[in-house]
Protein backbone atom coordinates (compact mmCIF):
# COMPACT_ATOMS: atom_id res chain seq x y z
CA UNK A 1 0.00 0.00 0.00
CA UNK A 2 2.78 2.36 0.96
CA UNK A 3 4.71 1.47 -2.22
CA UNK A 4 1.58 2.20 -4.34
CA UNK A 5 1.08 5.50 -2.55
CA UNK A 6 4.67 6.57 -3.22
CA UNK A 7 4.33 5.67 -6.89
CA UNK A 8 1.11 7.66 -7.14
CA UNK A 9 2.73 10.67 -5.47
CA UNK A 10 5.71 10.44 -7.80
CA UNK A 11 3.43 10.31 -10.83
CA UNK A 12 1.46 13.31 -9.59
CA UNK A 13 4.62 15.33 -9.02
CA UNK A 14 5.89 14.42 -12.50
CA UNK A 15 2.63 15.52 -14.09
CA UNK A 16 2.71 18.77 -12.15
CA UNK A 17 6.28 19.42 -13.28
CA UNK A 18 5.35 18.76 -16.90
CA UNK A 19 2.37 21.08 -16.58
CA UNK A 20 4.54 23.86 -15.17
CA UNK A 21 7.14 23.34 -17.89
CA UNK A 22 4.40 23.32 -20.48
CA UNK A 23 3.11 26.66 -19.25
CA UNK A 24 6.57 28.11 -19.40
CA UNK A 25 7.14 26.76 -22.90
CA UNK A 26 3.80 28.13 -24.01
CA UNK A 27 4.76 31.54 -22.63
CA UNK A 28 8.20 31.46 -24.22
CA UNK A 29 7.08 32.89 -27.58
CA UNK A 30 5.56 35.87 -25.78
CA UNK A 31 8.83 36.46 -23.98
CA UNK A 32 10.86 36.08 -27.15
CA UNK A 33 8.54 37.83 -29.62
CA UNK A 34 6.70 40.35 -27.51
CA UNK A 35 6.10 43.94 -28.61
CA UNK A 36 9.24 45.81 -29.48
CA UNK A 37 10.14 48.55 -27.02
CA UNK A 38 9.06 52.04 -28.07
CA UNK A 39 10.37 55.47 -27.23
CA UNK A 40 8.86 58.95 -27.46
CA UNK A 41 9.88 61.11 -30.40
CA UNK A 42 8.78 64.75 -30.16
CA UNK A 43 7.67 66.76 -33.19
CA UNK A 44 10.28 68.89 -34.90
CA UNK A 45 7.61 71.41 -35.93
CA UNK A 46 4.53 71.07 -33.69
CA UNK A 47 2.72 74.15 -35.04
CA UNK A 48 0.37 72.87 -37.74
CA UNK A 49 -2.61 72.30 -35.45
CA UNK A 50 -5.63 74.24 -36.69
CA UNK A 51 -3.92 75.09 -39.99
CA UNK A 52 -4.74 74.35 -43.61
CA UNK A 53 -1.69 72.98 -45.39
CA UNK A 54 -0.72 72.81 -49.06
CA UNK A 55 1.75 70.05 -49.95
CA UNK A 56 4.10 71.01 -52.79
CA UNK A 57 6.35 68.33 -54.25
CA UNK A 58 9.38 69.23 -56.34
CA UNK A 59 11.23 66.61 -58.39
CA UNK A 60 13.96 66.96 -61.00
CA UNK A 61 13.29 66.45 -64.70
CA UNK A 62 14.74 62.94 -64.83
CA UNK A 63 12.53 61.74 -61.98
CA UNK A 64 9.43 63.30 -63.52
CA UNK A 65 10.27 61.75 -66.89
CA UNK A 66 10.52 58.26 -65.38
CA UNK A 67 7.59 58.76 -62.99
CA UNK A 68 5.25 61.36 -64.57
CA UNK A 69 2.82 61.32 -61.63
CA UNK A 70 5.41 61.43 -58.86
CA UNK A 71 4.23 64.79 -57.50
CA UNK A 72 0.62 63.68 -57.16
CA UNK A 73 1.58 60.27 -55.80
CA UNK A 74 3.95 61.55 -53.11
CA UNK A 75 1.61 64.35 -52.03
CA UNK A 76 -1.33 61.91 -51.85
CA UNK A 77 0.60 59.54 -49.59
CA UNK A 78 1.64 62.46 -47.39
CA UNK A 79 -1.95 63.71 -47.25
CA UNK A 80 -3.05 60.32 -45.88
CA UNK A 81 -0.22 60.25 -43.33
CA UNK A 82 -1.06 63.80 -42.22
CA UNK A 83 -4.32 62.47 -40.78
CA UNK A 84 -2.22 61.54 -37.74
CA UNK A 85 -1.40 65.22 -37.14
CA UNK A 86 -4.08 66.64 -34.81
CA UNK A 87 -6.14 69.51 -36.19
CA UNK A 88 -4.58 69.69 -39.66
CA UNK A 89 -6.52 70.10 -42.89
CA UNK A 90 -4.70 69.32 -46.14
CA UNK A 91 -5.62 70.95 -49.45
CA UNK A 92 -6.54 68.16 -51.90
CA UNK A 93 -3.31 67.14 -53.66
CA UNK A 94 -4.98 67.18 -57.08
CA UNK A 95 -5.82 70.88 -56.61
CA UNK A 96 -2.19 71.72 -55.80
CA UNK A 97 -0.77 69.62 -58.65
CA UNK A 98 -3.20 71.24 -61.10
CA UNK A 99 -1.82 74.61 -60.00
CA UNK A 100 1.72 73.37 -60.59
CA UNK A 101 0.82 72.01 -64.02
CA UNK A 102 -0.81 75.29 -65.08
CA UNK A 103 2.27 77.28 -64.09
CA UNK A 104 5.52 75.81 -65.49
CA UNK A 105 7.48 78.33 -63.40
CA UNK A 106 5.71 77.50 -60.15
CA UNK A 107 9.00 76.57 -58.49
CA UNK A 108 10.21 80.16 -58.98
CA UNK A 109 7.25 81.49 -57.02
CA UNK A 110 7.61 81.78 -53.24
CA UNK A 111 5.89 78.70 -51.76
CA UNK A 112 3.98 80.89 -49.30
CA UNK A 113 2.31 82.68 -52.21
CA UNK A 114 1.34 79.37 -53.80
CA UNK A 115 -0.18 78.27 -50.49
CA UNK A 116 -2.27 81.44 -50.36
CA UNK A 117 -3.53 80.81 -53.91
CA UNK A 118 -5.11 77.51 -52.81
CA UNK A 119 -6.44 78.89 -49.52
CA UNK A 120 -3.78 77.38 -47.24
CA UNK A 121 -2.17 78.84 -44.14
CA UNK A 122 1.08 76.92 -44.58
CA UNK A 123 3.02 75.38 -47.43
CA UNK A 124 4.98 72.18 -46.88
CA UNK A 125 7.51 71.96 -49.70
CA UNK A 126 9.00 68.50 -50.29
CA UNK A 127 12.13 68.74 -52.44
CA UNK A 128 12.94 65.22 -53.60
CA UNK A 129 16.70 64.66 -53.72
CA UNK A 130 16.53 60.89 -54.25
CA UNK A 131 13.73 58.75 -55.63
CA UNK A 132 14.52 55.26 -56.86
CA UNK A 133 13.44 51.64 -56.48
CA UNK A 134 16.77 50.07 -57.39
CA UNK A 135 19.79 49.16 -55.30
CA UNK A 136 22.52 51.59 -56.47
CA UNK A 137 25.23 48.92 -56.66
CA UNK A 138 22.89 46.18 -57.96
CA UNK A 139 20.31 47.67 -60.34
CA UNK A 140 18.66 44.26 -60.85
CA UNK A 141 17.58 44.21 -57.18
CA UNK A 142 14.58 46.11 -55.85
CA UNK A 143 15.11 48.54 -52.98
CA UNK A 144 13.32 51.83 -52.48
CA UNK A 145 15.19 55.01 -51.58
CA UNK A 146 13.49 58.36 -51.02
CA UNK A 147 15.23 61.41 -49.58
CA UNK A 148 13.97 64.98 -49.42
CA UNK A 149 14.31 68.39 -47.89
CA UNK A 150 11.06 69.32 -46.14
CA UNK A 151 10.41 73.04 -45.65
CA UNK A 152 7.52 74.89 -44.04
CA UNK A 153 6.37 78.34 -45.21
CA UNK A 154 3.88 80.75 -43.63
CA UNK A 155 1.33 82.12 -46.11
CA UNK A 156 0.91 85.26 -44.01
CA UNK A 157 4.53 86.14 -44.85
CA UNK A 158 4.45 85.65 -48.63
CA UNK A 159 8.02 86.67 -49.43
CA UNK A 160 9.74 85.29 -46.34
CA UNK A 161 11.96 82.23 -46.33
CA UNK A 162 11.05 78.94 -44.74
CA UNK A 163 10.09 78.92 -41.07
CA UNK A 164 11.45 75.39 -40.66
CA UNK A 165 13.73 73.16 -42.72
CA UNK A 166 14.11 69.41 -42.11
CA UNK A 167 15.34 66.32 -43.94
CA UNK A 168 13.70 62.93 -44.40
CA UNK A 169 15.37 59.82 -45.77
CA UNK A 170 13.94 56.28 -45.91
CA UNK A 171 14.99 52.91 -47.33
CA UNK A 172 12.66 49.97 -48.03
CA UNK A 173 13.18 47.16 -47.20
CA UNK A 174 15.42 48.47 -44.41
CA UNK A 175 17.38 45.23 -43.94
CA UNK A 176 18.39 44.59 -47.53
CA UNK A 177 17.22 44.51 -51.16
CA UNK A 178 14.44 42.32 -52.48
CA UNK A 179 14.88 40.10 -55.50
CA UNK A 180 11.18 39.52 -56.13
CA UNK A 181 8.24 41.85 -56.62
CA UNK A 182 7.34 44.73 -58.90
CA UNK A 183 8.67 48.24 -59.25
CA UNK A 184 5.23 49.63 -58.41
CA UNK A 185 4.88 47.55 -55.23
CA UNK A 186 8.28 48.59 -53.90
CA UNK A 187 7.67 52.21 -54.86
CA UNK A 188 4.31 52.37 -53.09
CA UNK A 189 5.72 50.75 -49.95
CA UNK A 190 8.62 53.21 -49.94
CA UNK A 191 6.30 56.19 -50.44
CA UNK A 192 4.09 55.02 -47.57
CA UNK A 193 7.11 54.79 -45.27
CA UNK A 194 8.37 58.17 -46.48
CA UNK A 195 4.99 59.82 -45.92
CA UNK A 196 4.83 58.49 -42.36
CA UNK A 197 8.24 60.01 -41.64
CA UNK A 198 7.23 63.36 -43.15
CA UNK A 199 4.02 63.51 -41.11
CA UNK A 200 5.96 62.41 -38.03
CA UNK A 201 7.87 65.70 -38.14
CA UNK A 202 4.68 67.48 -37.10
CA UNK A 203 3.37 65.54 -34.09
CA UNK A 204 4.65 63.71 -31.03
CA UNK A 205 4.77 59.96 -31.60
CA UNK A 206 6.25 56.70 -30.44
CA UNK A 207 8.92 54.98 -32.52
CA UNK A 208 10.91 51.78 -32.26
CA UNK A 209 13.57 52.10 -29.57
CA UNK A 210 17.14 51.92 -30.83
Amino acid sequence: MQRWFMRAMGLAISCLALAVCGCRLAALPWLMWGEEPKQDKPAEYPHLGGKTVAILVWADMNTRFEYPHVQLEVSSFVEQAMQSVPGVRVVPPRQVVDLQNRDPDWDRTPPARLAARVGADRAVLIELTQYTTREPDSPHLFRGYISANVKVYDASQPDAGETKSMTVSVVYPPDGPGAWGSDDAFRRATMELFAEEVAGKFYDRKVKAR
